[in-house]
C-alpha cells in the first residue's frame, strides 16, 4: 500500500509528535488532476560559478532596469559583466555589513548603514553623498521619484530632492509615531511606502501634500513589527517580513492589504526559536518554474528556511561543508536577474553563482538531498515490514563518473526520529535503467516507525511516493 511520504518540512520539538523533514527537496503539486500522485518531492536548484568579485564577500546586489548587474564585495562597487568578469565602478568606505540599493530612472543609491553613494547610470560616476543633511542611513528604498532613507536609532524616514539622489533638505523628513519604536526600514512595493518598526509597522502613500508628501494611510498600522529590516522582502505581490512584537517574536508574516497574516508553521517557529538572536537575519526571494521562494537565512541554524509561496509549504535548504563535513545555511547571500540568469552572491566569500535546478551540485560540492516521512502507526500494534518500495524517477545518471550509478539510501526509526538503523542503498537505474525499482526487504518490525531516505548523486532527483509491504 502507498504510505504517506510526500510532504514539507514539520519536524517538532517533541519528534514523537511529527518528524517529517524535506531537506533540498520541495513538494509540487498536479496540477493536471491525473498525475501518478497529487505531489511529490522535487530537488532543488545548485550553483554554478559565474564570477569572482574583486572586493571580497558579496554584501549586496541589484540588478538595475537598464540590464546592467551590480554587486558591492568588500569596499568595491563592481559592475558584473555578461562575458563572466567584474569591473570595480567605485569604492565605499566600509568592508562589511550589509548593503541595500534602490534605483530611478537615472540613478542607483546605495547605503551601507553609514554612508550612502549615488551611481549616475548614463556616465558611470560613482559619487559620495555629502549633504550636510544627509542622514546617517539604516536602508533606502525609491518611490514616486523620492529616494526614502530611514536615519539609523529613530523613528524618521527622509526623502532625497525628486529624481536627485544628492540632494537632501534637513526639513524633508516625518517621524512614525504611532508606536514608540524605532524603525529597521523602508520598503515601497504597489505605491505604497511600508515603514517598519520593531514593533509596529505603518503605511504611508504619496499624497502630494506640500509640506512633507508622505502621510500615513488611515488605519494602515499594524500591531507586529520587524525583528530583522533585511528579511523584508516583496513576495506573492504582497509583503513578508520576520515578526517581533510585545508578546514574542519569531513568527513570519506576510501583508494582506494593511494587515498582517501568519505564514510561518509552528514547526517553523520552533527552528527560528533555537537560533536565538534573530536580529541580524536576511532573505531574499527568487522565481524558478512557476514556483517562488523566500529563502530565509538565520545565523545559528544549519539549514535555510524556504517558503514556496506558489504551495503554502515549507522546506529547508542546506550546504554541507567539505572541510568540516557539517551542513550549514545555503551558500546565497542575495540574488537578482541579469543576463537572463538568476544570478547569487555567496555569504561567506566574493563568488558569484549562477543558480538553477538544471544543476546539482553547489559549484562542485555535493547537495545532500533528504526526506523524513510521517510517522507509521496502527493504534500502536507491532507492524511487520516486508518490503519498503520508493517510487522515484529513474535512469536520470550520467554517462560517466560519480552520477553514473546512482544511488539512493533508506533508513528506519522506531523511536521517534532519535535513533536510526544502519544505511542501506540501492541503485535507481543506470543510463537507459528505467526499468530500475529501489526496494528494501526484511526492515523488521516496529510500533511506531519513521522511514528516511537519501541521495547525494549529482542527478535529478524527483521523489513520487512510497509503498510498503507490511503486517
Amino acid at each position: 500500500m502507498e504510505i504517506p511520504f510526500v510532504g514539507p518540512s514539520y519536524q517538532m520539538q517533541a519528534r514523537s509528535f511529527d518528524a517529517q523533514r524535506s531537506i533540498n527537496l520541495y513538494p509540487i503539486l498536479s496540477e493536471s488532476g491525473t498525475s501518478k500522485s497529487v505531489a511529490a518531492l522535487r530537488g532543488t536548484a545548485g550553483l554554478k560559478l559565474y564570477t569572482t568579485s574583486q572586493g571580497g564577500q558579496v554584501r549586496g546586489c541589484i540588478s538595475s532596469t537598464s540590464g546592467r548587474g551590480f554587486v558591492v564585495s568588500g569596499d568595491k562597487f563592481e559592475e558584473v559583466t555578461r562575458d563572466g568578469s567584474t569591473t570595480v565602478r567605485g569604492t565605499i568606505n566600509t568592508q562589511s555589513s550589509r548593503v541595500t540599493f534602490s534605483e530611478s530612472a537615472l540613478e542607483i543609491m546605495l547605503v551601507d548603514g553609514t554612508d550612502g553613494w549615488i551611481f549616475n547610470k548614463d556616465t558611470d560616476a560613482f559619487t559620495q553623498i555629502t549633504d550636510a543633511d544627509f542622514p546617517q542611513p539604516s536602508y533606502v528604498t525609491f518611490q514616486d521619484g523620492y529616494f526614502i532613507v530611514t536615519k539609523a536609532n529613530s523613528q524618521q524616514f527622509f526623502i532625497s530632492g525628486i529624481n536627485n539622489g544628492l540632494s537632501w533638505d534637513a526639513l524633508d523628513f516625518t517621524s512614525v509615531e504611532s508606536s514608540p519604536d524605532d524603525l529597521v526600514c523602508a520598503f515601497s512595493d504597489n505605491g505604497n511606502l511600508w515603514l517598519m518598526g520593531n514593533r509596529s509597522v505603518e503605511v504611508y502613500a504619496n499624497t502630494g501634500a506640500a509640506a512633507f508628501p508622505f502621510e500615513r494611510i488611515g488605519g494602515a498600522i499594524i500591531q507586529t513589527g520587524c525583528a530583522a529590516g533585511f528579511t523584508v522582502q516583496k513576495f506573492n505581490n504582497s509583503v513578508i517580513w520576520l515578526g517581533i512584537d510585545e508578546q514574542g517574536k519569531g513568527t513570519v508574516f506576510q501583508s494582506n492589504g494593511y494587515s498582517a497574516t501568519k505564514v510561518s508553521t509552528q514547526s517553523i517557529e520552533w527552528k527560528i526559536s533555537q537560533a536565538g538572536d534573530i536580529s541580524d537575519s536576511y532573505a531574499w526571494v527568487y522565481h524558478e518554474r512557476g514556483h517562488v521562494f523566500y529563502m530565509l537565512q538565520i545565523r545559528g541554524l544549519d539549514t535555510t528556511l524556504v517558503l514556496d509561496g506558489t504551495t503554502g509549504l515549507w522546506h529547508e535548504r542546506s550546504y554541507k561543508n567539505p572541510a568540516t563535513n557539517r551542513m550549514e545555511l545555503h551558500r546565497g547571500f542575495c540574488c537578482m536577474m541579469f543576463n537572463n540568469r538568476l544570478m547569487v552572491g555567496d555569504r561567506i566569500d566574493g563568488r558569484i553563482y549562477e543558480m538553477s535546478l538544471d544543476y546539482y551540485t553547489d559549484d562542485g560540492d555535493e547537495i545532500i538531498r533528504e526526506r523524513t516521512s510521517p510517522h507509521l502507526q496502527d493504534e500502536k500494534r507491532f507492524v511487520s515490514y516486508s518490503s519498503f518500495e520508493l517510487d522515484m524517477e529513474q535512469a536520470t545518471a550520467l554517462a560517466v563518473g560519480q552520477g553514473s550509478d546512482p544511488q539512493v539510501m533508506l533508513q528506519y526509526s522506531d523511536d521517534g526520529g532519535n535513533n536510526w538503523s544502519n544505511e542501506v542503498w540501492r541503485t535507481f537505474g543506470k543510463v537507459g535503467q528505467y526499468w530500475q525499482r529501489p526496494i528494501w526487504r526484511q526492515l523488521g518490525r516496529g510500533r511506531d516507525r519513521v522511514f528516511r531516505v537519501r541521495v547525494s548523486d549529482p542527478v535529478f532527483v524527483q521523489l513520487n511516493a512510497a509503498y510498503i509491504n507490511a503486517t
